[in-house]
């Protein structure tokens, strides 16, 4: 019987997710192909592994024999590959760049399913506000760049639309006082003009009570329940709530969000990881065609 580390992975994937279409999004591969790989795999072995139902699937007995004995060629190759990397003087390199925001709250799942799918390959991860990235990125900097307000001469693809919101502890009422104190982004964040532009234009006074370059920083002072701040909707914590017109605080727009590397079709490390990044950042939000920074469609939650 022959039968390849693929396959022998996904059937590990879909044991352990309990469907098709979950071992997918772990793969980065289509729901038919999950399914076909597993059907060839069974077809192999002469007899069903897993036991389909409604609600998923589950291993048949001789599936967990076979599970077990399939983990064990899976952890040998993947510790062989560790070996080899770690004895191997030329690694590549990918230099990510993000802001602070999306890279503690979207990418952390992504980076360690990535890194285990290529041990030889070492991602630099650069967090920055978005008018630097961009400034840099030019200057052929970075391999990958993903943020929001991205200029309109750099070849990227928007991928989703982020409704910046106003958020506040979830027992606070910051928001009451007659001056309304906020926590900002340091100077260079492009969402700190944002956010007190809107505050002027609608005529709410306010102070500046703590600024701060990181994002944990900023929900650190938010949680503290003396300011108010705004944020990405994907981004806000469970700890914090959201805020709109009827907490006498103005609409805000939504920010479009950008992905883009100057090296996707002649790097074929890049280009997986770029498209590993497409496929996890797709999947929840919708995908943009003709939006502006300015684009407000997408409304603050009540």
């Amino acid at each position: 019987m022959k039968w390849s580390l693929d396959q022998l992975r996904t059937f590990i994937y879909v044991a352990d997710t309990g469907g098709f279409s979950r071992a997918g999004e772990r793969l980065f591969l289509a729901q038919s192909t999950v399914s076909w790989q597993v059907q060839q795999l069974e077809r192999q072995v002469g007899s069903p592994l897993l036991q389909r139902n409604p609600n998923g699937v589950t291993l048949t007995e001789k599936g967990m024999a076979f599970y077990l004995r399939a983990q064990k060629v899976v952890t040998a190759n993947d510790e062989a590959e560790l070996w080899l990397t770690q004895n191997t003087v030329d690694r590549q390199i990918i230099r990510f760049a993000t802001t602070d925001c999306y890279a503690s709250c979207l990418l952390p799942e992504l980076l360690e399913r990535w890194k285990c799918q290529f041990p030889n390959v070492q991602v630099t991860l650069d967090c920055s506000f978005s008018t630097g990235i961009w400034e840099r990125y030019k200057k052929g900097e970075f391999d990958i760049a993903l943020a929001q307000h991205c200029p309109s001469d750099i070849n990227a693809e928007p991928i989703r639309v982020e409704p910046l919101e106003w958020v506040c502890a979830r027992q606070s009422l910051a928001w009451q006082q007659s001056t309304v104190p906020v926590a900002l982004f340091e100077h260079g964040c492009p969402d700190r003009e944002i956010m007190l532009n809107a505050l002027k234009g609608a005529g709410r006074e306010y102070r500046v009570e703590f600024e701060t370059y990181s994002y944990g920083g900023l929900v650190a002072a938010v949680e503290s329940g003396a300011v108010v701040s705004a944020l990405p909707r994907s981004t806000i914590p469970s700890t914090l709530k959201r805020l709109d017109s009827q907490h006498r605080l103005p609409r805000l727009p939504s920010l479009n969000v950008n992905l883009a590397s100057p090296n996707k079709s002649s790097n074929a490390i890049c280009d997986q990881l770029y498209d590993a990044v497409m496929l996890h950042l797709t999947g929840d939000c919708p995908s943009l065609s003709n939006s502006s920074e300015g684009d407000t469609k997408s409304a603050l939650v009540n």
